[in-house]
């Protein structure tokens, strides 16, 4: 066994300078990012109307813009619920101090290995925070939006660039293989972006089921403003492993502050418990995971590396990153070994045969 250092440290190297463009390029990868999934969405319904008659630059604005009213759909739905809670935040700022209060005096009562806990400098506290960051709440708000706003103009442009010069892209990034090998290379660029594709795809289809079944249980238990839960829940459950546990968790809160009741926050809990219960064995891998073919540990690896490097959007777009970075690391002999390491199990890649002595000279003197 022979080890080269000299590639080693290659590799280390490629790693940093990889990291560090990804890192210090977040403004304008993210958008790109987000805009590449998306054309690999909406490329087989543009090549559909293409092949009807329909012109590219049409068929484009068509896709896209089904998309937008789709969105622009949603978040209407969505901002008349904030709209409506925001208008009740000083009723729950009351309520939220009032559970407070018995929560202190239930354990200044019952748990007497700690010192007692003095609730008004508590209620005090609380209530300067929640009114110094009203103001803060809503200068956020206005940047968050902005910035929201031109990252989504940014991913329109590039995903309708990507689409309009798919052709010449995929020549251009073919270029980089060698002439005989361009077939391969093709078919690996059209699984890379099967990958893309079916991720969203599933994810989508992940999403309406889970918003669905969300909505259907909390208005079953008579909890307040049950579509914006339900389906910020299922928007949660982009982030692998911790969305679909944070968006349970928000409903659950507000239940044990608004209602009365204990029985409200429990039958959240065991609603979402229930619905994460079918969505990580039997929703998930059928609908997502069998495209990702990513093992647990390098899908943990990708959404704390994501959440390092981008944040919230890293956390989102490493994972299927990870997994086309595996399709194409599995198409190189070179970087097997890599793919092996990502993926669930080790499957042999179809490549070019090797040619024999007697068929190079029959290529030789026919060509």
């Amino acid at each position: 066994m022979n080890i080269s250092f000299s590639k080693f440290f290659y590799g280390v190297a490629s790693i940093i300078g990889i990291t560090a463009i990804l890192y210090f390029g977040k403004v304008l990868l993210v958008p790109l990012c987000f805009a590449m999934l998306f054309a690999f969405i909406l490329y087989p319904v543009v090549k559909w109307l293409t092949t009807r008659g329909v012109k590219k630059v049409v068929g484009i604005i068509l896709a896209l813009g089904s998309v937008f009213i789709v969105l622009i759909g949603i978040l209407v739905l969505f901002s008349a619920q904030i709209i409506d809670m925001a208008s009740q935040y000083s009723n729950f700022l009351d309520k939220l101090n009032s559970t407070l209060e018995k929560s202190v005096a239930f354990l200044n009562d019952k748990v007497q290995i700690i010192p007692d806990i003095e609730s008004q400098t508590i209620l005090e506290k609380l209530t300067s925070v929640f009114s110094d960051s009203s103001f803060l709440i809503i200068s956020d708000t206005v940047n968050v939006t902005s910035s929201f706003l031109s990252f989504v103009v940014l991913s329109v442009i590039y995903s309708f660039l990507i689409l309009f010069y798919s052709e010449h892209l995929t020549e251009a990034i073919s270029r980089f293989s060698p002439r005989k090998n361009k077939k391969y290379f093709l078919n690996m660029l059209r699984q890379v972006q099967k990958v893309g594709q079916q991720y969203f795809t599933g994810m989508m289809l992940l999403i309406l089921i889970l918003g669905v079944l969300n909505t259907t249980g909390l208005l079953l238990l008579g909890l307040d403003y049950a579509f914006f839960f339900g389906f910020l829940a299922a928007v949660m459950a982009i982030i692998p492993y911790v969305g679909t546990t944070l968006g349970g968790l928000i409903p659950t809160l507000y239940a044990f502050v608004t209602y009365d009741s204990y029985w409200y926050p429990v039958g959240v809990i065991a609603i979402f418990w229930f619905i994460q219960f079918i969505e990580g064995n039997f929703l998930n891998p059928r609908i997502v995971g069998g495209n990702m073919q990513i093992n647990a540990l390098f899908s943990i690896f990708s959404l704390i590396a994501g959440s390092v490097i981008w944040g919230v959007a890293g956390m989102i777009l490493f994972l299927p990153m990870v997994a086309m970075l595996k399709v194409v690391c599995s198409h190189y002999e070179e970087l097997e070994p890599v793919a092996a390491l990502i993926g669930e199990r080790i499957t042999e890649v179809q490549r070019e045969p090797e040619k024999g002595p007697l068929k190079k000279i029959i290529e030789k003197f026919s060509n």
